[in-house]
Parts: structure tokens; C-alpha cells; sequence
């Protein structure tokens, strides 16, 4: 047998060889819709005339190609006054940030605290919008103050939670 015989099977048996029942189609192939980046211990800092407004720590941080983010692990979210004191707090379990509303919602046990007042929120979700001011929930609220329990459905309130109002009040318990 020639050289040129054994070129020529070697060739064949590469063709069919490379055919096969694996052939994928464009359905096969789903574009991935995974978190584009990963971080941990992280802190966003948001400021207005070279002053921190808002920090917002995170021990991890998902971050999607939509500019989305979603911290697993919990929020910690502090609010600073324009003297650059903090004035109020946001913690919970889990969080998200929605790039096209521009909106976080924490959830698991929330927990708003008004460090100037000591009023203090408890909810399971809770929404800050952030460029309206404003953080609300239509799920069940707890306030303690001034040593009543505040409790009701709902609630719309300014970002520090300096001013707020439950939108379905249930009742009101003194803590003494």
C-alpha cells in the first residue's frame, strides 16, 4: 500500500470521525443570565456636595450585566444628616437593587432604626426608592415608640424615617 492510500484513509476517517448525533442548534445555546461580577465585604458610598449621604455595606455582592445587584448575605444601609451624622438605619437579611427603577428592597427581618428619635420599624419588605426619599412596604409593620407599639399594613415614609404613615393601622399597645 502507498503512502498516499494510507493519507487518503487517515483523511476519511477524520470526516467521519468529526459527524456526529451532537450537533447543537441555537436553542442549545441560552445566553447566560448569571451575576457578571462578584464582591465581598463591600461599601457603596452615595454623596451630594462632596458629603456622604449614604453607605451601604454588604458582605457580598452580586452584580448582573443589567447594572441589577443582589446581596444575598444581607444589608446594612446607614443615612447620614447634612452635618454628616448618622441619623438612620436599614438592616436586613437579604437585599436587591433594581438598575431600571432605581429601587432597593430588602427582605427577611428589616429593621429601620431612627437613631435621633429611637423609633423603630420591624417589617419583612421594604422598599427604598431612592430618588424620591422614601422607603414603603404593603406587608405587615411594627414601630416601637416612645413606648407603644405601633402595628399595621403598609407604610410610606421619608428615606431617614423622620416622618411616616401606616397605611392600615391595627392597633396600638403601650410597652409598659
Amino acid at each position: 500500500m502507498s503512502k498516499q492510500y494510507y493519507i487518503l484513509l487517515f483523511i476519511i476517517a477524520g470526516f467521519i470521525g468529526a459527524c456526529d448525533d451532537d450537533s447543537k442548534t441555537a436553542e442549545d445555546f441560552k445566553e447566560y443570565e448569571g451575576p457578571t461580577m462578584e464582591a465581598t465585604n463591600t461599601e457603596i458610598l452615595y454623596s451630594d456636595s462632596a458629603q456622604v449621604r449614604i453607605k451601604l455595606q454588604a458582605q457580598r455582592q452580586l452584580q448582573y450585566g443589567n447594572g441589577d445587584m443582589n446581596f444575598p448575605e444581607g444589608i446594612y444601609i446607614e443615612f447620614f444628616d447634612e452635618n454628616g451624622v448618622k441619623s438612620t438605619s436599614i438592616e436586613a437579611n437579604q437585599g436587591y437593587y433594581s438598575q431600571e427603577e432605581n429601587k432597593y428592597t430588602a427582605t427577611g427581618e428589616v429593621v429601620v432604626k431612627n437613631l435621633e428619635t429611637g423609633e423603630k420599624l420591624e417589617t419583612e419588605l421594604l422598599h427604598w426608592e431612592k430618588d424620591k426619599h422614601s422607603i414603603n412596604t404593603d406587608r405587615y409593620v411594627e414601630i416601637e415608640s416612645d413606648g407603644e407599639l405601633l402595628m399595621g399594613e403598609g407604610l410610606e415614609a421619608k428615606e431617614d424615617f423622620s416622618s411616616y404613615e401606616i397605611l392600615k393601622p391595627t392597633g396600638v399597645f403601650s410597652l409598659e
